[in-house]
């Protein structure tokens, strides 16, 4: 049992990193139905960022903000200069513009710092904590702790301020919140740069654990899709969901699942979407738009 308790809060640790790029592609899906699949290039690029901050002398609880307003800036940059210039353009042109980031930015990242895996200090140390017969290494702790937190501010950013109200009701109806006289651009600018923050801290939590690289979160991307699909990229708190139960599902079936192993655990996780989706195609905490006519 301990065995069993010890393998679903590893899974958790990776689970929550892979569910808070699902929140960040829920947030942007939401407000423009677009899968931005840059997402894990823009959140690698913010740690390479905070990785030259601390490397310049600036201590990393200084530099991790500063990359997350960086960040933020960004991703509005991006909304602003990119996106909005294919307004009505339709789903393969957005789609298009989202593999050209994720291809640039990756090249860019590979011209700048090369393609060499990076070691990225770890921010809590390197001690191990254990309790009822578990262990987690401190940097598993802090980085759970981190991610726990970052998600109750997003969903206090949502649920309680006058910001997380306008930003969803453009994107549940964006016609009506311009007749009411919201901005819809300004909105939608914002929901990026909200995506772009919660990705940088995605990324800047898992790098000391996966070594930096361009292509550090290119695998926990696909990962965060299917958690998406899983919990339902219209659910704030099903993207976040699924996250979990992906990083449960493929540490279970890395150990208990015999012939899968490390490399081939990924098949467990699909599986586990395929099914949800063949009976719930909206995911498990997903709605299905209804029009009334």
């Amino acid at each position: 049992m301990t065995e069993l308790l010890q393998q679903v809060l590893d899974g958790l640790s990776t689970g929550l990193v892979y569910g808070m790029l699902a929140l960040a592609l829920s947030v942007i899906f939401q407000g423009t139905g677009m899968l931005n699949f840059s997402q894990g290039e823009m959140a690698t690029l913010s740690a390479y960022v905070t990785l030259v901050l601390t490397q310049s002398g600036v201590g990393f609880w200084v530099a991790l903000p500063l990359t997350v307003v960086l960040s933020a800036g960004g991703g509005a940059l991006i909304e602003r200069v990119l996106v909005r210039r294919l307004e009505g353009a339709g789903e393969l042109p957005l789609l298009t513009l989202s593999v050209a980031l994720l291809l640039g930015l990756n090249a860019l990242m590979s011209i700048i710092w090369s393609t060499d895996p990076r070691t990225f200090p770890s921010p809590f140390g390197k001690g191990l904590i254990e309790f009822a017969g578990l262990h987690m290494t401190v940097q598993q702790a802090g980085s759970l702790i981190t991610l726990l937190a970052v998600m109750a501010a997003t969903a206090l950013l949502f649920n309680r301020t006058s910001v997380g109200l306008r930003l969803r009701a453009v994107a549940q109806n964006p016609a009506s919140a311009t007749l009411l006289g919201q901005h819809q651009g300004l909105w939608l600018m914002v929901g990026w740069a909200v995506a772009a923050a919660v990705g940088a801290f995605a990324a800047v939590v898992a790098a000391p654990v996966l070594t930096l690289s361009p292509g550090m979160m290119t695998f926990p991307l696909l990962l965060a899709l299917a958690a998406g699909t899983l919990g339902g990229l219209s659910s704030r708190v099903g993207a976040v969901a699924g996250g979990v139960l992906i990083g449960i599902a493929d540490n279970l079936a890395s150990r208990y699942v015999p012939g899968l192993g490390r490399d081939l655990a990924i098949v467990a996780p699909f599986a586990l979407t395929a099914l949800v989706v063949m009976l719930r195609p909206a995911g498990l905490f997903g709605r299905t738009r209804t029009v009334r006519v």
